[in-house]
This record gives C-alpha cells, structure tokens and sequence, in this order.
C-alpha cells in the first residue's frame, strides 16, 4: 500500500493514481493538482503535458522539465485554498510544494488556474506567490517562513 505523495493521506490507488493512468478524469481542480504534483514526484512529464492547456503550455519544455523532476527530492505539498467554483469551467487552487536539489530547499507558491475542456480539467495558467519572510509559513506548520521553509 502506497500512500499519495499529493498529501491526501490516501493511498495511491484511492488517490491519484487512476487520473496518472488516465483510468478516469480528475473531477476538480484540486484533484487535478495534486495529481500533477504526484506526477512530477515521478518525473511522469506525459501526464503533465496532456494536463494543460493555454498559456500554461506555450512554453512549456518537456525535457528541461523531466530533468528537473527526476533530480528533485519532492518534500510535500500543501493545498492552501481550493474555493467553490465560481463558474462551471473556471478553477482556481492556491498550493505551495516543496522540494530540495543539490541539497538546497526550494518552494512553489502559486495560486494555479483550470479550465474545463470537454469534460476534462486543465492547467491553463499559473500566478507565482512570493510569501514575505516573517509572514506565517504557507506550509501551515504555525512558524515564520524564515524559520520554516524559506530557511
């Protein structure tokens, strides 16, 4: 039994893991996120690529991406707000992941945007968040981000 590394506390399976194997459609955007993350932790750069759409994928490089994933340590994920769908087919979840390279610590804060396409979510755009040092931590550990994850 494999535990989700997208922080659900469910296993794999019961997780993101049918959304990877494309078994079924992630239903949410937040589902939809957090099976992207769990699908960098595995460097699974297909999933990622066939999960946005938009401005998100312009510029997207796959290769420069599956190196990246492949040689980060994947440390957690944190989903900061998945609000109520304002629209039918406009989604918006705040998360903050971590993860090391080359044994320094980095984070992701970015409030993610989803559209739905035939039935399908997508990543379409992405605003990156800069926390302030003293302000709390967006990792919800109750510390200052000086002393947490922006150590």
């Amino acid at each position: 039994m494999i535990i989700c590394p997208c922080g659900s506390n469910k296993t794999y399976d019961q997780c993101c893991g049918p959304y990877i194997t494309n078994l079924k459609s992630a239903p949410t955007p937040e589902s939809l996120m957090r099976s992207r993350y769990t699908a960098y932790t595995q460097a699974n750069i297909d999933y990622i690529q066939r999960t946005m759409q938009g401005k998100a994928a312009l510029n997207y490089n796959p290769e420069a991406a599956k190196v990246w994933a492949k040689n980060a340590l994947w440390l957690g994920l944190t989903v900061i707000a998945a609000p109520e769908l304002t629209t039918p087919t406009l989604g918006c979840v705040e998360f903050f992941a971590r993860y090391q390279l080359q044994k320094q610590k980095f984070f992701i804060h970015e409030i993610s945007e989803f559209h739905l396409l035939n039935n399908c979510w997508y990543y379409v755009n992405g605003q990156q968040q800069t926390p302030l040092r003293n302000s709390l931590c967006p990792c919800q550990s109750g510390k200052k981000l000086k002393h947490c994850c922006g150590k």
